[in-house]
């Protein structure tokens, strides 16, 4: 997969500041191996070591984005040249002159690229100036240099060592983002802990837990706009895209299987995120826990509802209503057979008072219409034509399953 890094950059410290050709003070950063050992880098720029570290892994590196304000290191980006002799002391210079100045512009910056990529080949680097993200365009210009220089499907390797601490909580943000408009799926987060160094080594460390929350936000997200639980369970270490399926298309009686075997799979975690989507899960199909199918099947319309999946409530309430009156009744017949709520619904007619009568005949072509398409007959025009009206009906006609106990004994 093709892989790009984004690292911010901040300033440099001369070894010996009042002399302007002195070298930059440098550290050693220490990556741990799977196996307990290290990798180790000394350079005064951790994005330099973090791409020599993933080559060593046998990450493919095709792009190195990097960010950083006109005061920002940009002449030690020399360090990822294999040959850095290659590179003429004038060319250095120049742009190192204007690092020390604090007076690094575009043109000069798009040179220095330019020299760069001549040499990191194949690794190719893009160089965006940006502001000190002190204001809301400054902090707009981060979001649209990585729209601009992250290519499309790339995973990303996010350095947040450098730069400004809120540069990378917006880029993070931003980043978030792209998972969804930019096909992202894979990011991992690397940073070089400055502070925490022992002597001159300065510890790396990656960041799984944000991939982890990234991922489990989505889900949470599409939860609650959906019902979808497929991808809160996918987070869990669980396959639940048949049982969503089957409850998605109101296959319910063999959705309540498939939905309670998720649950006795989905254990509390000691893991504080995944103990926190087990509970959503759990939460999400209480529905199955339900007595009687004429209830679960009214529980779902209202879970529907919550996520304003109004024809789905719509055509669920209504089949509830009719399976609940079949049950109440004693009619003979299997409630998934269409003939046994045929009888649910004539009966319903037949001994229903004119206000419910017309409160069932509204949800009836309510759902007619969200099914067709059509236009709305005059008696619904005015539910059709708000949610907030459409929600009235839907919890009246809930209100109503609740009363047929009474009203049909």
């Amino acid at each position: 997969m093709p892989t790009s890094v984004i690292s911010f950059i901040g300033t440099g410290q001369k070894i010996q500041p009042q002399d302007a050709r002195s070298e930059y003070r440098k550290t050693i950063y220490r990556f741990t191996l799977p196996d307990g050992s290290h990798f180790d880098r000394e350079t005064s720029l951790f994005g330099t070591a973090l791409i020599e570290y993933l080559r060593y892994i046998g990450v493919e590196i095709d792009r190195w984005v990097v960010l950083g304000t006109s005061a920002s290191l940009w002449s030690e980006l020399i360090r990822i040249i294999p040959d850095q002799d290659a590179i003429g002391e004038e060319e250095y210079c120049r742009i190192d002159d204007r690092v020390i100045a604090r007076n690094v512009d575009s043109e000069s910056l798009q040179k220095w690229e330019h020299v760069l990529n001549e040499h990191a080949g194949p690794l190719k680097l893009r160089l965006c100036l940006i502001g000190e993200a002190l204001d809301p365009k400054s902090q707009e210009q981060i979001a649209r240099e990585l729209f601009e220089k992250v290519p499309h499907g790339n995973d990303v390797i996010f350095d947040i060592s450098h730069g400004f601490r809120h540069m990378p909580v917006i880029g993070a943000f931003v980043i978030s983002l792209m998972r969804w408009i930019h096909g992202m799926r894979n990011v991992r987060f690397f940073s070089g802990v400055f502070e925490a160094r022992q002597g001159n080594i300065t510890p790396v460390i990656e960041l799984p837990i944000c991939q982890k929350l990234v991922e489990a936000t989505e889900a949470a997200a599409i939860l609650n706009l959906t019902g979808n639980y497929a991808p809160l369970a996918r987070c869990l270490g669980i396959d639940a895209a048949e049982a969503w399926f089957l409850e998605n298309t109101n296959q319910l009686h063999s959705a309540r299987s498939k939905a309670q075997s998720l649950r006795k799979r989905a254990h509390q975690q000691a893991d504080a995120v995944e103990n926190e989507l087990h509970r959503l899960l759990e939460e999400r199909l209480q529905w199955t826990g339900q007595s009687s199918f004429a209830e679960r099947v009214r529980q779902s319309a209202l879970e529907a509802l919550d996520h304003e999946d109004y024809f789905r409530a719509a055509v669920l309430m209504y089949e509830s209503l009719l399976i609940a009156a079949a049950r109440i009744l004693n009619l003979p017949g299997d409630p998934l057979d269409y003939e046994h709520r045929q009888l649910g619904k004539r009966e319903l007619f037949s001994q229903l008072g004119h206000a419910q009568k017309q409160l069932l005949t509204d949800l009836l072509r309510t759902r007619n219409a969200c099914a067709h398409g059509s236009r709305p007959g005059r008696s619904i025009q005015r539910i059709m034509q708000s949610p907030q009206e459409f929600r009235k009906l839907i919890e009246k006609a809930s209100e109503l399953f609740d009363s047929l106990p009474e009203l049909l004994k």
